[in-house]
């Protein structure tokens, strides 16, 4: 073999190697690869996956968004939204720069055509005053002639009030018969109290109507009238009052449970720091307030008993229809605000199947209110058919679908003020009756014992439903605590 056979050998080996050595490279390249496009696969799969997820948030961030605007407060999760700020114009008129259609600014006022509507006089007159002018308060002359004419001008005000101190003097006689000291009792006080029962009248007024604190309830009677009381005294004027009152209100209890017609709510409460709840009652004039432990069905259960007259009317909170349950079954009936204030929001959120079911519970719950309670059971049969008719459709949206299906659940209870004048299609009395006890949570705080708490339930249970009946601040609640004397 000679050398250049042996070189071309060297090179045909060579090369075989480094084709050996490529082979096994491009096999692990393969090998890589392949695991490379695993990943890769996996990677589209968690990236799709993470699309999805990422759309599913979207929606329900602007679902969030939409029930969570910037809000002043809260109720039943339901937010109120704070209103934007008008800016006033420069200008008497203002141009839309939609239509360019030019509005004049509304002046302040009756408008044209409209009765102004002014302070009535008085009826009667107590102090008749003559302000005579001696000089020209223009130029100081004084020589004016006679009384050329008079005009007169009314004015009212509060008098000076100064607190009255009543020593009473008080004999005490012997009685035979009962063998022992009798004496008269102070219709004024309460046994053994130095403040009158018309100042702690008008405390509790102040704390419990009027949402004032214990700090400033004594500065404005010692402002206003001169008596000077203190905070620990405003407490105790509570408590006294609240004693009195407790067999009043014993005897609410019984006309809620007597009543036709009820309408009950609840909100939140706290004492000393715990949640507690405060359920309202509304029936016929009474407003019957008690804070409870739980949210349920055993607090209005303690209330009404088992064996209670009357519809409920309510807002579909779950323990309503156990307690229905537990008290034999009793005509029921929901609130439409917040079936309408729901389908609002379907509509909102839920396109053309959500406007659908919005316009369709608007149109049903007019229909209904037309009938001014004179319905017959025929007629809430036809409701309840034309409502099933036209809610009855193929949704794609969950929630629509769900929305309609719950009210095939509870059609009984849609329909009772169609064929009774006294039940009324909302809740709005009961809501009415929790909302200044909501204000008043969030000035104080919410109570700070089970005392306190049983104290302000008794008192705003008194004064609101003497409120509600246009009842006299002094001498109705007098009346109460003293029934034959005053």
């Amino acid at each position: 073999m000679n050398c250049e056979s042996i070189r071309n050998y060297n090179k045909t080996y060579r090369y075989k190697k480094e084709i050996a050595k490529l082979s096994h490279d491009i096999i692990q390249l393969k090998v890589e690869n392949e695991k490379l496009n695993k990943k890769l696969s996996q990677a589209n799969s968690t990236n799709i996956e993470l699309l999805y997820e990422n759309e599913k948030l979207k929606k329900e961030f602007n679902e969030y968004k939409f029930r969570h605007p910037p809000t002043t407060g809260e109720k039943g999760g339901k937010p109120y939204a704070i209103k934007k700020e008008s800016k006033k114009s420069t200008t008497k008129d203002s141009k839309d720069p939609d239509n360019n259609k030019t509005e004049k600014k509304k002046k302040r006022g009756a408008q044209p055509g409209h009765k102004g509507n002014f302070r009535p006089k008085p009826e009667k007159v107590d102090i008749h005053k003559t302000i005579d002018v001696a000089e020209c308060p223009y130029c100081g002359n004084t020589k004016l002639s006679k009384v050329q004419e008079e005009r007169t001008r009314i004015v009212e005000d509060i008098p000076i009030v100064k607190p009255i101190v009543t020593m009473y003097h008080i004999p005490r006689r012997y009685c035979s018969k009962c063998k022992k000291m009798v004496e008269g009792e102070v219709l004024d006080a309460l046994p053994n109290a130095r403040i009158g029962l018309r100042a702690m009248l008008t405390a509790v007024w102040m704390d419990v109507v009027m949402k004032g604190t214990a700090v400033g309830i004594p500065k404005i009677f010692k402002n206003f009238t001169g008596l000077k009381i203190s905070t620990g005294e405003v407490k105790k004027m509570g408590e006294l009052i609240a004693k009195e009152f407790s067999e009043y209100y014993e005897v609410l209890k019984e006309m809620v449970r007597e009543a036709d017609v009820r309408y009950m709510d609840e909100t939140s409460w706290r004492e000393s720091g715990i949640n507690k709840w405060l359920w309202v009652f509304v029936a016929e004039g009474v407003a019957l307030y008690m804070i409870a432990k739980t949210r349920s069905h055993k607090e209005p259960l303690s209330i009404l008993g088992e064996n209670p007259k009357g519809i409920d009317v309510h807002d579909r909170f779950s323990a309503y229809n156990t307690l229905a349950r537990k008290t034999g079954n009793r005509a029921q009936q929901i609130c439409w605000f917040h079936l309408l204030v729901d389908s609002k929001d379907l509509s909102k959120l839920y396109g053309e199947e959500g406007k659908h079911i919005h316009e369709t519970m608007k149109y049903i719950h007019a229909k209904a209110k037309s009938f001014e309670g004179k319905g017959r059971p025929e007629d809430v049969e036809n409701l309840i058919s034309e409502l099933q008719d036209k809610l009855d459709r193929p949704y794609k949206n969950l929630k629509c679908r769900k929305f309609g299906e719950s009210l095939k659940r509870v059609k009984e209870k849609l329909f009772q003020f169609v064929i009774n004048p006294k039940v009324e299609s909302t809740n709005n009395k009961a809501e009415r009756a929790v909302r200044p006890m909501t204000v008043k949570r969030k000035i104080s705080g919410g109570t700070r014992s089970p005392e306190g708490s049983r104290t302000l339930e008794i008192l705003a249970s008194v004064l609101f439903t003497s409120q509600n009946n246009g009842a006299d601040l002094i001498e109705d609640l007098l009346n109460l605590i003293h029934p034959s004397q005053h």
